[in-house]
């Protein structure tokens, strides 16, 4: 038998309304009927076996009520349960979050069972119940809420940490997709870098992104005074990137600078390169992996960038494209300066030569074959005599250089 039809607005729109920050989704609970009742009325299902369907005129996302019953590893190892008698409660029970167990009915009462509102006064990240450590992809959730959360000062309740510390374990059965879909959701907030703090503090770092946790084994000293690990410097780049760009493949790429100080000098072919091993591993995107690649082939190119050598800014130039390609040396620009931003004493001075390469890339990007094949060049003789054309003029832009930096710190 059908009962009375209850429709609730959960989760994160609940919990932002609460926070007064825009809701950018609503998603709503549905108690007291079947899918087959949400069919008749011209709902679409979402999947197979989920309970999750498409409103016919607004498309947003009503879920029945359910439980969960944890069956095997992972965080897609569930039986879900779906009935007409499930309560609202029980079904919150099952969320990760206080802030995130939260609903309004329709005459606009808050449900609150487990006491999200005070939890978003005390500014707490807190489970919901110890079903938490069910579903290891919350050590990521709760990470990137810590991002996202942190400049309203929310912190992670140090029970919710412990747990998380016990997931540790099933980590590995995370599917690359979804780690890396929570990954782009922490790059873009306002505090990315608290994203890896958090993973490193619940000892998760070193599972889901070994590279970035052997940094913190190495030692850097570029351009500052102080002497740091690699990881934490990684980490300070990362924070001042978001400044500097909301592109997420430029703050993961400035998360990733100092990656070749990993590389053994030994190391030969894809199977030893760091930067390779993570792309395959997390299957990035292929527009970042491309990006990524060059940063860190030319990572002495740009880490010298006061002193550099014109074959090798040429060589790097041409691996751009010096076609068509200025919004990848912009880019490529943004993630040295984010680097270099690091090093407060020199970051103006570091960010005025960055600048400057912009110009270089330009003045070479205007001398073209064309011109080449008018003063009598054919065939290869082309090629070699662009590149000749094209080092003439960088070495007089170098030269240059140097009186352009002697005014810059007069």
């Amino acid at each position: 038998m059908i009962t009375k039809l209850k429709k609730y607005l959960v989760g994160g729109a609940v919990r932002d309304m609460l926070l007064n920050i825009p809701i950018k989704e609503r998603d709503w609970l549905i108690i007291g009927v079947t899918p087959q009742y949400l069919l008749s009325k011209g709902y679409q299902q979402v999947g197979k076996d989920f309970p999750v369907f498409i409103h016919p005129n607004s498309k947003e996302e009503y879920a029945l009520a359910r439980k969960e019953k944890k069956i095997s590893f992972g965080h897609t190892g569930f039986n879900c349960y779906t009935s007409p008698s499930i309560t609202v409660e029980e079904d919150l029970f099952r969320r990760d979050l206080t802030i995130n167990a939260m609903a309004i009915d329709e005459n606009g009462n808050i449900v609150d069972p487990y006491n999200g509102r005070k939890d978003i006064e005390l500014r707490i990240l807190r489970h919901v119940s110890i079903s938490f450590k069910d579903d290891p992809l919350r050590v990521l959730r709760v990470a990137r809420f810590a991002a996202r959360f942190s400049h309203l000062n929310f912190t992670i309740a140090p029970e919710t940490l412990n747990i998380m510390k016990q997931m540790r374990r099933e980590l590995i059965m995370l599917s690359p997709e979804r780690i890396w879909k929570e990954t782009m959701l922490a790059l873009s907030t306002k505090n990315p870098h608290i994203f890896f703090i958090v993973l490193k503090e619940c000892k998760a770092l070193n599972i889901i992104f070994p590279e970035i946790y052997n940094l913190f084994n190495k030692k850097i000293f570029l351009k500052c005074k102080n002497i740091i690990s690699a990881g934490d410097y990684a980490l300070l780049a990362l924070a001042n990137s978001v400044k500097i760009s909301n592109n997420i493949n430029i703050r993961f790429i400035t998360l990733c600078f100092n990656l070749p100080l990993l590389n053994s000098k030994l190391s030969i072919g894809k199977e030893k390169d760091i930067i390779y091993l993570m792309y395959k591993r997390l299957r990035l995107p292929n527009k970042l992996f491309n990006l990524l690649k060059i940063v860190n082939d030319y990572y002495n190119v740009l880490i010298n960038i006061d002193d550099i050598n014109i074959y090798d800014m040429l060589s790097m130039f041409n691996r751009i494209g010096i076609k068509d390609c200025t919004s990848k040396i912009n880019q490529i620009i943004l993630i040295t300066k984010a680097n270099f931003s690091v090093c407060t004493r020199f970051k103006n001075y570091m960010w005025y030569i960055c600048d400057l390469i912009f110009d270089a890339f330009n003045m070479v990007k205007t001398l073209k074959a064309d011109e080449i094949m008018k003063d009598g060049f054919t065939g290869k003789n082309i090629s070699y005599e662009l590149t000749k054309r094209r080092l003439l003029l960088l070495n007089k832009w170098k030269i240059n250089l140097k009186s352009k930096l002697i005014n810059y710190l007069k």
